[in-house]
């Protein structure tokens, strides 16, 4: 975040069973620039969600939130799809992403500014997969990657394309099904 500007305020958002808001979808339509989103700890089954919003931090609460994708998808491409100027994402798993093209995934990043703390991506097709966009800059900070893959050798935890930038600190590679731990182009 720019230093000279200052950061949009916004709402708290609470997600979960014992909220008005239940889903991770519906926090997804009526979230505005600058929203907290605070997820319960819980299984959240089929609940995909496209992200526009600009300086939104999703999180969850307590123990890890786990998004299982259970055959569906956002725009036949993620669990999240995330096109925010600039989002946070933390202490979320992203389980058993999977479309047609073989190319689903956990979180898909079409533009932006993304960093991903403590979160985990298991038995997705893709981890993190990122656009081609040479704006985007991704941060990945203590998360863990297990599983992923197609088994195909073109899906991977983590494939950044050719973006601004990446940085990853602090997080695990586990084995994968076929395909890069990490494949960037950035």
């Amino acid at each position: 975040m720019n230093a000279n500007k200052p950061a949009i305020a916004g709402r708290v958002i609470k997600v979960g069973a014992g909220h008005d808001v239940r889903t991770l979808r519906k926090a997804s339509e009526i979230a505005r620039d600058g929203d907290v989103i605070e997820v319960d700890a819980g299984d959240y089954q089929g609940d995909t969600a496209v992200w526009t919003q600009n300086e939104l931090v999703i999180r969850g609460t307590g123990t890890r939130p786990r998004v299982m994708a259970q055959g569906q998808s956002a725009e036949g491409k993620a669990i999240f799809v995330v096109r925010g100027g600039s989002v946070t994402i933390d202490n979320i798993g992203f389980f058993n992403a999977r479309v047609a093209d073989r190319n689903g995934a956990g979180i898909r990043l079409e533009q932006g500014r993304l960093t991903i703390i403590r979160c985990a991506f298991e038995g997705n097709e893709n981890g993190v997969l990122t656009s081609n966009e040479p704006t985007i800059e991704l941060q990945v900070i203590d998360s863990t990657f297990v599983n992923n893959g197609a088994g195909d050798g073109y899906s991977h935890h983590l494939y950044a394309g050719s973006i601004a930038m990446l940085q990853v600190t602090g997080s695990y590679f586990g084995p994968a099904r076929e395909g890069h731990l990490l494949k960037s182009r950035a």
